[in-house]
């Protein structure tokens, strides 16, 4: 679809868009792509700028820059499996981890993400897909998959939801 647009992390920082395939290609930038190529580039380092802040924001404990990338009515749910493997889900606020952020000590929390998917809709809304890892005083806690959703404000790019999985291993 158009404006639909997946990025990997391991397609170069020059080179966003994606072939058919899903692989890094060469003709991404050409005029092939022309001005909507370059937006929708501008837009998915846009999108990932603000993920990138939200994790930095937690990692530095920065309850403000948390604050400023998050929208006010973000939801944060977290699901597993219980010991007995049922279904296990648990929901927060921006407020639980403003609170958090502002009781904890700087570099105590350091979240991790890897293969970053974006997709894109009317420069309006985003999804970001990525696996991540969550240390806890360096020491890993869990890991798993993210799911971020975004909407686009006059101020920038905030977060809307963030759903995450705890692999079982």
């Amino acid at each position: 679809m158009a404006g639909d647009v997946p990025f990997s992390a391991s397609v170069p920082k020059d080179d966003l868009r994606p072939n058919s395939k899903g692989e890094a290609s060469e003709e991404a930038g050409s005029a092939e792509g022309g001005q909507q190529g370059l937006q929708e580039k501008a837009t998915v380092e846009a999108v990932l700028t603000a993920v990138y802040t939200l994790f930095e924001a937690f990692q530095n404990s920065d309850a403000e820059a948390f604050k400023s990338i998050v929208d006010k009515g973000a939801r944060f749910v977290r699901t597993g499996y219980t010991e007995d493997d049922k279904p296990d889900v648990t929901s927060y606020t921006p407020e639980y981890f403003i609170d958090t952020l502002k009781k904890v000590k700087k570099g105590t929390l350091s979240e991790v993400i890897e293969e970053p998917f974006v997709q894109t809709r009317d420069n309006l809304i985003a999804h970001v897909w990525c696996r991540y890892r969550l240390y806890v005083s360096e020491q890993p806690k869990h890991s798993g998959v993210k799911s971020i959703q975004l909407r686009r404000s006059v101020h920038g790019w905030k977060v809307v939801d963030v759903l995450d999985t705890i692999d079982s291993s």
